[in-house]
This record gives C-alpha cells, sequence and structure tokens, in this order.
C-alpha cells in the first residue's frame, strides 16, 4: 500500500514543482463582496486550493471511519478478555479433572451454570 502511495504521490509532486516553477508570476485575487485583494503567485492560487481540498477531504474521511477504528478496538478488547476468560476455564477444568471424577463432574457444572 505505501508503495501505491509512491507511485501517486511522487509524479503529483513533480508536476506541482514545476507547475510553480513555470507559474512565479503574481495575480490578484479581489475577494467579492468584501474588500480584499490579495497578491499572490499564480501556483499559490492555483495549489492551495488543490492542497486545502485534499487536507480537508483527509480529515473528513479521518473522521467519518472512526466510528469503525473504536468498534474494532472495542471488539479486540472483547476478544481478549473472552480468550482470558476461556483460558481460566480451562485451566479450571485441567485442575478438577486432576482431582478426579467427581470434582470434574462438579466443576462441569459450575462452569456451565456461570455461562448462563
Amino acid at each position: 500500500m505505501r508503495f501505491l502511495f509512491w507511485i501517486i504521490a511522487l509524479p503529483v509532486l513533480a508536476f506541482a514543482g514545476a507547475f510553480a516553477a513555470a507559474n512565479p508570476g503574481p495575480i490578484t485575487l479581489k475577494l467579492w463582496p468584501f474588500p480584499l485583494e490579495i497578491a499572490l503567485p499564480v501556483y499559490a492560487a492555483v495549489l492551495g486550493p488543490f492542497f486545502a481540498g485534499f487536507l480537508l477531504a483527509a480529515i473528513w474521511f479521518w473522521l467519518k471511519s472512526l466510528p469503525g477504528r473504536l468498534a474494532r478496538r472495542r471488539l479486540a478488547r472483547h476478544e481478549q478478555q473472552l480468550e482470558e476468560e476461556t483460558r481460566r476455564l480451562k485451566d479450571e477444568l485441567a485442575a478438577a479433572e486432576r482431582r478426579g471424577p467427581e470434582a470434574s463432574d462438579e466443576a462441569r457444572r459450575r462452569m456451565i451454570a456461570n455461562a448462563d
């Protein structure tokens, strides 16, 4: 995945650099309806909104994926708790089987009662 990122990112960055080198001249942006004028190089006026949009989209998708990431984290914690409980119950069963068949049957009954 990282390789794919660099395959796409390097040409985009090279294009942005070439565009910036070829268009250093200033332009004046008038921000209607406000009485503001901003003098910027052409490349800043073109590439600035592009990178701002990229940043906003990245933040948007990060926020949209947040519930899924939190759910996965919660499920991983739950899975770990269940694995620990399974390990504990297996240890109890093995200890009960070492004590004898009567203790083993009693341990099974307790585990079944605790599972419900």
